[in-house]
């Protein structure tokens, strides 16, 4: 059954944007290069030259007041015992903990695991070809070399 009040969706040929775009470029080229006026006739020695006039000054800054801290409310108080907040959502049942926890380690290891095993070494590799073996620091002339 169909629903009352709307319309069957027909795409735009592609052949009609064609013709337009066609039509389109060939009247741009039919037109050609706009006609140039003459040139403006040269000044006259005894011309008194043009007065140039010039904007206003803008006007001068003042700086807006500094925004006014008002300290929020102050966070709830919980005793021990009382009440959850009700737009908390509610802990996950045992059993969704079970199936969850597998992909939950998974995700640290995938995470942690190739941080720890692949950019860390290349960071490390890095930063000694960067700074050499003594990480940048000259030795101290009065201590003893080893």
């Amino acid at each position: 059954m169909r629903p009352v009040g709307f319309a069957p969706v027909t795409p735009t040929p592609p052949y009609r944007w064609r013709g337009l775009l066609a039509a389109l470029i060939v009247g741009l080229l039919a037109a050609g290069p706009a006609p140039a006026g003459p040139p403006p006739p040269p000044p006259s020695q005894d011309a008194p030259s043009p007065r140039v006039l010039r904007a206003p000054p803008p006007p001068a800054h003042v700086p807006a007041p500094p925004p006014v801290y008002v300290p929020g409310p102050p966070p709830p108080i919980y005793v021990q015992g009382s009440p959850p907040d009700p737009s908390a959502p509610p802990p996950l049942p045992i059993a969704m903990r079970v199936i969850y926890a597998p992909f939950y380690v998974t995700g640290l290891i995938l995470r942690y695991g190739v941080y720890y095993l692949l950019v860390a070494p290349l960071e490390v590799l890095g930063r000694t070809l960067d700074y050499g073996v003594e990480g940048g620091i000259e030795p101290d002339p009065g201590s003893a070399s080893r």
